[in-house]
């Protein structure tokens, strides 16, 4: 199913816009239809894996006082069966709320149609977590033979974004599942991919997990690794080699702001980023390790 390069960028473009015609015509009634809900099958592109309970009750109370809003997409399959392109959350809501029946939006569109509006109109939202993110930049590019800077353009992210987000699906899955279900974060993810043996990777998931260690925590032992190739010992956190003697960091610890900071850029960069001083004065340290992280950063920065 899956297609080449020539073209495919201006396809996508063509397809995404006739969606975003069909919704802004969606206060004429003669464009909506109700189906019943048991018509309707999921969407097996959908990217999401977790939907939280409290957003779908939320959601369902709204629908209980206001009605569906906003038609869900589906596509004809056979013997009066649909199948969901997008709207999932509105979707399981409305069942929540008791309804039968939903206004939907019915379009006829092959299965790569259905497949780019699912996965785009899924990763255009906020609320995916960073591995349901990374999972459908994943698939929609191979299905469709994007390159990342396609693949950016379409999404409406950075380069450096997407790649930073292909990266958490070299992680060890047990870290993606934390991920997932947000006991750690992609930052956390991050630091641990920072290191290269995967009993040293099982190791610092487990402190992590077992401490409540900070993404910059998680850092500074993946920083320690590298030196010397074992993680710091209780007493050993925070140190640094100098002419081959361990001695005490002498830096002033960050204040709470700076640090939430600090990990954002981390984050955002995909690179070690370290800063110094205060909210007033300071610097920030900006370490890549090859060709491809400096363009990255670059990327990330806009230049």
């Amino acid at each position: 199913m899956a297609m080449g390069n020539k073209g495919l960028g201006r396809g996508l473009d063509a397809l995404l816009g006739g969606v975003k015609e069909d919704e802004t015509i969606t206060s004429d009634a003669a464009e909506v239809r109700l189906i019943p809900i048991e018509a309707i099958t999921p969407n097996p592109h959908q990217p999401r894996r977790e939907f939280s309970e409290e957003a779908l009750k939320d959601l369902c109370a709204s629908i209980k006082t206001r009605g569906v809003l906003q038609p869900v997409l589906i596509r004809p399959l056979s013997r009066g069966k649909y199948e969901l392109v997008a709207g999932e959350r509105r979707l399981r809501a409305s069942k929540l709320a008791g309804l039968t029946e939903i206004p939907t939006l019915l379009r006829e569109m092959s299965d790569q149609e259905s497949l780019a509006i699912a996965l785009i109109e899924n990763l255009q939202r906020e609320d995916l977590n960073p591995v349901e993110e990374a999972l459908g930049y994943q698939q929609l590019q191979q299905q469709f033979g994007l390159s990342q800077d396609e693949l950016a353009r379409q999404v409406g992210k950075s380069r450096s974004a997407v790649a930073n987000a292909l990266r958490l699906l070299n992680l060890p899955e047990s870290v993606q599942s934390e991920i997932q279900q947000g006991s750690m974060s992609a930052g956390h993810g991050r630091a641990i991919m920072a290191v290269t043996d995967s009993d040293i990777q099982s190791e610092l998931q487990q402190r992590i997990n077992n401490t409540g260690m900070t993404v910059r925590q998680a850092e500074a032992q993946a920083s320690f690794w590298k030196q010397h190739g074992r993680l710091p010992g209780a007493d050993e956190v925070g140190q640094s080699t100098t002419s081959g003697k361990a001695s005490k960091a002498v830096s002033k610890p960050l204040s709470p702001e700076l640090e939430e900071i600090q990990a954002k850029l981390n984050e955002l960069l995909n690179v070690k980023v370290k800063v110094s001083g205060s909210l007033n004065k300071g610097k920030v340290t900006i370490a890549y390790d090859d060709e491809d992280s400096l363009r990255n950063i670059v990327d990330a920065l806009g230049s």
